[in-house]
């Protein structure tokens, strides 16, 4: 059992999946083979910015994904395609009203209103949307859905460890500018992909599912992809991303295991977190060095300085968030921005349009549609992982990944705004429900509780 699950997770490409498409499938296979690639072709474009060559090709990707996405959920019949389609038009409402009485955007084309407006509302659809189709997909081809999973994932970490790499030889972008004031000597690394907070928020759903595929099978496996997970988020400078990635590597073992597994290692268990424990006191009372040695203390330092506990946390986003507030209020009408005043409308009036945390940003572009999305996102996922809980082992390390990952819109946003995240976050959310994968855990299980028995014999 322990080789199987070792090839599934190191060559999952190597297990050939017939999982006996249906005629009206056709753009669920397409998905099964491009959707992998994803991440690769994000870093690709990147890497063409700067040649002759450079073209939205990352975006052009994303178009053909969410039309065969959206093609095999009319084939399929879902009936949640018509409410998301309801949002998008409600959230399109207040947008397209800025458009058509401010006078700056006057000379706006419909292509503008499409870069600008209609191509973030659907990112923030995106994970929903992705949800609904792979819930569908999960009852149609569990086993085809785990090997899409494994690849995805699998495909998507090394990609990140290969630009990290890339990085630190000098290829590539650092992971934040120089700032005023601040002589910070390491800026981090990132290598070609575009957003640093949107690369850490994927290398949390993704190194989460690989974590929870090698526990407890191949433990040095697991170790492995926890010292290259915190040692991605430390290059990548990230507060959330390095957290984040400590307290996964700390918590799926013991979310991961059954009541029987805390009764047989409740000792082990018990020095673990004692020594988990140990190693938080010497972290805080070695703070400085470390940070230092990270390149974080003269930022982090410079933060305080300014705002205290709050600059330090969001790192002035609170400043963005009221004067933002108040800009809104003084230019436009309240029943304009209770259906929102769109990206544009706020790029009239501010350069730094963006609050940075994606409940707020929602609200003021989209008004009460960016307010449902955020909420039924959230919602959706966390009662999904909850009403699985006492069904599947991997619905606790999802619901510890969403909350993570709510924590972080609401501090530092790129979750329902990122182009790079719904693809996994929707899949990895969608697994609690694959009977598949539940039916070989339990087997693992079985196999796990029946070798002790057999050796005291």
């Amino acid at each position: 059992m322990q080789s199987a699950l070792i090839a599934t997770l190191l060559m999952p490409a190597c297990q050939p999946a017939k999982p006996g498409w249906s005629a009206d499938s056709w753009p669920a296979l397409l998905l099964f083979y491009l959707a992998p690639w994803t991440l690769l072709v994000d870093s690709i474009s990147g890497a063409l910015q700067q040649t002759p060559a450079a073209l939205p090709w990352s975006l052009l990707y994303k178009v053909v994904l969410l039309t065969l996405l959206v093609w095999q959920l009319c084939l399929w019949r879902d009936k949640q395609l018509l409410w998301l389609t309801g949002l998008l038009v409600l959230g399109l409402g207040g947008p397209a009203y800025s458009y058509m009485t401010v006078t700056a955007l006057s000379d706006a084309t419909v292509a503008d209103f499409v870069a600008t407006e209609v191509a973030l509302l659907l990112k923030a659809l995106a994970p929903l949307l992705a949800f609904c189709f792979f819930r569908q997909f999960c009852r149609r081809y569990p086993l085809a859905l785990l090997l899409l999973t494994d690849r995805l994932m699998l495909l998507s970490y090394g990609v990140i460890l290969l630009n990290l790499a890339l990085g630190l030889l000098g290829y590539g972008y650092t992971a934040y500018q120089p700032m005023d004031n601040v002589a910070q000597p390491f800026l981090g690394v990132k290598g070609y992909f575009y957003s640093t907070n949107e690369l850490a928020v994927v290398l949390l759903v993704v190194s989460g599912w690989l974590l929870w595929r090698c526990w407890p099978a191949q433990k040095a496996c697991y170790l492995l992809l926890s010292l290259a997970t915190i040692g991605s988020a430390a290059l990548l400078l990230t507060k959330t991303g390095l957290l984040g990635s400590m307290l996964l590597v700390m918590l799926i073992p013991l979310l991961a295991a059954s009541k029987r597994d805390y009764r047989r290692y409740a000792r082990p268990l018990s020095v673990a977190l004692l020594l988990a424990f140990c190693c938080l006191l010497l972290f805080i009372w070695y703070a400085e060095p470390l940070l230092r040695a990270a390149g974080l203390y003269d930022k982090l330092a410079y933060a305080y300085q300014q705002r205290g506990v709050a600059g330090i946390v969001l790192s002035s986003r609170d400043l963005y968030l009221a004067v933002i507030w108040q800009e809104t209020e003084r230019h436009y009408p309240d029943v304009h921005r209770l259906f929102g005043v769109g990206v544009a409308g706020v790029s009239v009036l501010l350069k730094k349009y963006f609050i940075e945390i994606d409940l707020f940003d929602l609200l003021v572009f989209y008004g009460l549609a960016g307010g449902l999305i955020f909420g039924l996102t959230f919602g959706r996922f966390f009662y999904s992982c909850y009403s699985q809980i006492d069904r599947h082992r991997l619905a606790a390390t999802v619901l510890c990944v969403n909350l993570l990952l709510f924590g972080v819109a609401m501090l530092a946003g790129h979750v329902l705004t990122s182009g790079m995240l719904w693809l996994p976050w929707a899949l990895l959310n969608a697994m609690v429900f694959n009977r598949y994968l539940l039916s070989s855990a339990a087997d693992h299980t079985s196999d796990m509780a029946r070798g002790p028995d057999e050796r005291s014999a």
